[in-house]
């Protein structure tokens, strides 16, 4: 027989169901992106297949030849070529892209799990939008410039012009196996959330969303993937923000949200204990989480690709800007949520009397629970949620396909595929990816060791090709078997951490502390035959140091290995001649340490043609002649001699 405790959970949870109108928004959603794909696959695509390769060269593409019929698109199916397929033709504006980066950023793992995080250890973690601020002035400082002015279809190919071949490839795999083990999970998180309201199949409707995505994603490609973005993050902001205010203004406005919070000990930013074994403090959320987000959004393909999709450094920059101000502001709703869950269940904590089973789904829980009565608001809530994952889901899709012909087929197989081929490997890749994830999902929730080794690979990719990319942009005399030898010492390191760190909390030997929680106000058939103690904390003195560590310190520790470990052995195995290299290749901030003969190999690394615009030019500090073939430098030497590697 059941207990009046479960049975009075079951009978709270039938009281908040989906309704015909929530159904609808949520249809809604899912018939308006696949619409995106067939707009963008069929109705706008280009109908001239070259695109420009550098700014220079962008006048005479919209020049037909005399007597030259004006070029067709080369099938007629989705985009017209590869370029616009991955990269738009580079002619994508800058708002929509602003908001694709915001979207496919702001998962609906952040939409749960940032209020979560607040709501059970305080609002230290708030302080990320600092570093979320800051991150944009060093990426548009130090490594956008270098992507801009090679104009390349993959970052990772930086790495092979800056190093070599096996540089490119130990970075391009790392990546597309994290993202692989990471699909499911995009999916899973909202899908629980969705059968938190509904009862539905988790599988089910999992499926149905990665069939839409693969859809929209197969036909339209970057410019789907984009636009979709674009007004899915309008979706997931509305949702929030609405039931944020109706939340608020139920409760008796922020002040009683406040006072409810500074009595919990939520209120907490603050804490600058020197300890890094510390779950939030404020060196681990400012140091960490600058070192995280640089790592990413700076050289990690999922962001570059969006980067390279616009016409220019100014416009690139200027979209850059847009997305860490809509994210820092997204990103303090959803902890301003985080002290909205506290304010309404400070003493009834939902997870302690058995209304939820894991934090994640506590937000859904309050959904249901406060807007429920509402027709359409809690389907326009998982409508948002689900537009995160479906963002999220497409740039995975659209840019790992893009990694497997660039880096993969082309880049370590060294093959080189006709137009036909390629368009079969992308779109063939976009499908079997997104069948992998479905088929993951039947045992995302049953394997807890998929869950470890994915965030293993997170905290090693992270660190470890931001280390690469650092080391190579900021370290001008840093050489491949540095290179090398940092990144495999990155990546053995932090993997080290992360994966004993994630052993160890599986073992109950390292626990996160939560602050503590009330069901002082429930209704006593909520807390019938529940025994309400203090948890017991093991003691975490004996773990191995390395293993108790702060997830924040883990990106830190692997991008300063890669480039300490890297310059090192740089030095000892013989460094880079500077006056030999192509400036093209490192970042414009160390352009005035770099001898004024390397000057005259700028450009000479990438394959094609450089054209060095004046944008450029301001950013070197180094004269040069427009007039002269290929970017000449100041001195006359022909800037397309032979590179000394």
């Amino acid at each position: 027989m059941s207990s009046p405790r479960s049975t009075m959970s079951d009978s709270i949870r039938e009281m908040y169901q989906f309704s015909v109108v929530d159904y609808c928004m949520f249809g809604g959603m899912l018939i308006l992106s696949a619409a995106c794909g067939i707009y963008y696959g069929f109705f706008k695509r280009s109908t001239n297949t070259s695109s420009s390769s550098s700014e220079c060269e962008e006048e005479q593409d919209h020049l037909p030849e005399a007597g030259v019929p004006e070029k067709k698109p080369t099938n007629t199916f989705g985009s017209a070529t590869i370029d616009e397929y991955l990269l738009g033709s580079r002619k994508l504006k800058a708002f929509p892209v602003a908001m694709s980066l915001l979207a496919g950023y702001i998962s609906g793992v952040t939409i749960l799990g940032t209020p979560a995080e607040i709501y059970n250890f305080g609002t230290q973690y708030w302080l990320i939008a600092v570093p979320i601020l800051l991150m944009g002035v060093a990426v548009c400082t130090v490594y956008l410039p270098v992507f801009c002015s090679l104009k390349l279809n993959s970052s990772y190919e930086y790495l092979e012009l800056r190093f070599n071949p096996y540089v490119r490839s130990m970075a391009s795999v790392m990546f597309v196996i994290n993202q692989m083990l990471f699909l499911p999970m995009v999916i899973y998180v909202p899908a629980l959330a969705f059968n938190q309201v509904t009862g539905f199949n988790i599988y089910v409707i999992g499926a149905i969303v990665c069939v839409v995505c693969i859809f929209y994603t197969l036909l339209g490609g970057i410019k789907a993937v984009v636009f979709t973005d674009a007004w899915q993050v309008v979706v997931m902001f509305i949702s929030v923000v609405v039931v944020v205010i109706i939340g608020t203004i139920a409760l008796g406005g922020p002040g009683v949200i406040w006072d409810r919070a500074v009595e919990g000990g939520r209120i907490d930013f603050f804490n600058f204990s020197p300890s890094m074994y510390e779950r939030q403090t404020f060196w681990a959320v400012l140091i960490g989480g600058f070192f995280y987000w640089t790592s990413y959004n700076a050289v990690n393909q999922t962001m570059v690709q969006r980067y390279m999709s616009l016409p220019n450094l100014k416009t690139a920059k200027f979209s850059i800007y847009m997305f860490v101000v809509g994210t820092a502001i997204f990103v303090s709703v959803c902890c301003y949520t985080g002290l909205l869950l506290y304010g309404k269940y400070y003493d009834c904590d939902p997870a302690t009397v058995g209304l939820v089973t894991t934090s994640d789904q506590l937000f859904p829980h309050y959904v249901m629970e406060s807007v429920g009565n509402l027709r359409g608001m809690p389907g326009l809530f998982i409508a948002g949620v689900f537009g995160a994952a479906l963002s999220s889901l497409s740039v995975i899709l659209n840019t790992t396909s893009g990694v497997l012909l660039e880096d993969i087929l082309k880049g370590l197989f060294r093959v080189t595929p006709s137009s036909l081929v390629a368009n079969i490997v992308v779109r063939g890749s976009v499908v079997v990816l997104g069948l992998a994830a479905m088929g993951c999902l039947f045992i995302v929730d049953k394997l807890d060791g998929i869950l470890i080794v994915s965030a293993t690979l997170a905290a090693i990719g992270n660190g470890t090709t931001g280390g690469i990319f650092t080391l190579g942009m900021l370290v001008p005399w840093s050489n491949t078997k540095g290179a090398l030898a940092g990144g495999i010492a990155g990546a053995l390191l932090s993997g080290w951490i992360s994966l004993g760190s994630q052993f160890a909390s599986a073992a109950g030997e390292v626990v996160p502390h939560k602050l503590p929680v009330s069901v002082d106000g429930c209704i006593a058939e909520l807390i019938t035959n529940t025994t309400i103690v203090n948890p017991i904390y093991p003691d975490e003195s004996g773990v191995f140091p390395l293993y108790r560590l702060s997830y924040h310190w883990i990106t830190p520790i692997g991008v300063t290995t890669v480039v300490l470990v890297g310059s090192i052995v740089s030095f000892l195995t013989g460094p880079r001649d500077l006056r030999y290299i192509d400036p093209e290749l490192i970042s414009p901030v160390v352009h005035r340490f770099l001898p004024r003969e390397s000057f005259s190999y700028f450009g000479t690394a990438n394959k094609g043609p450089t054209c060095v615009s004046e944008e450029m030019q301001t950013q070197t500090n180094i004269p040069v002649d427009s007039s002269a073939p290929y970017g000449t430098a100041a001195n006359g030497q022909n800037g397309r001699v032979k590179a000394h590697n």
